[in-house]
């Protein structure tokens, strides 16, 4: 819907594309027993934006151009950039109690305990310090909670349940994050973390390298693509 509203909108104004900002991860599904792959963003997807793109250009033409600028990476390579705006980490919202179908349950801050803020902050522990995450999570930051040790072993592949139905990142995300984080100084005594990490395949530089790096396939245009994107 944010898609086909995206190209009713260029349509109307005269622009010649519409930019989404959906990263790799998107399109890795979740695996269940018996079931096989469910992609419950799959409209958020590769395989999506490729058919969305092929019936906006058979009905069209070539304007406009409809693509992710975030395809080509990882969560973690874009919470390694967001740490970098300051400006927006007491602004920004990913909590999905926000979104709920009743407005009188809706939150207007983290809850922090659901799965999208455990994996936010688990994604951007490696990268922000633990006293500014707790400035974040309102004082109650999910990795100083023992009592939601069962989620991040879900994010990170430690449970036999399915990587959850909410919009986190892949498990080999939420390994990276785990370790990395663990390794800063300000979390030496997060009992939680370092009990995930201490559980978790060493990180090769190489594997490390490649969540940092761009992904394949990915359909950015070259005029979109700043010097430092593709790099």
């Amino acid at each position: 819907m944010v898609t086909a509203l995206g190209v009713l909108a260029a349509v109307g104004t005269g622009h010649d594309a519409v930019v989404l900002a959906n990263e790799w991860s998107a399109s890795v599904p979740t695996l269940i027993d018996g079931v096989g792959a469910v992609n419950h963003q799959y409209s958020k997807g590769w395989e999506f934006e490729v058919a969305f793109r092929g019936a906006v250009t058979a009905a069209l033409g070539d304007r406009p151009r409809v693509f992710s600028l975030l395809r080509p990476y990882t969560e973690l390579w874009v919470a390694e950039r967001f740490t970098a705006l300051p400006a927006y980490h007491r602004l920004f919202h990913s909590c999905n109690r926000a979104f709920t179908v009743d407005p009188a349950r809706r939150l207007d801050h983290w809850c922090g305990e659901c799965d999208k803020c455990c994996f936010v902050d688990l994604v951007l522990a490696p990268f922000l310090p633990k006293a500014e995450l707790e400035v974040v999570f309102g004082g109650k930051e999910p990795l100083g909670r023992d009592d939601l040790a069962t989620r991040f072993e879900t994010l990170v592949g430690l449970s036999a349940d399915p990587k959850p139905f909410e919009c986190v990142g892949e498990v080999g995300e939420c390994r990276a994050s785990a370790l990395l984080a663990a390794q800063r100084r300000d979390r030496r005594d997060d009992r939680l973390l370092q009990a995930l990490a201490a559980r978790l395949p060493e990180l090769g530089a190489d594997e490390l390298a490649r969540m940092r790096s761009t992904h394949q396939p990915h359909d950015v245009p070259s005029d979109f693509t700043p010097e430092d994107l593709l790099v």
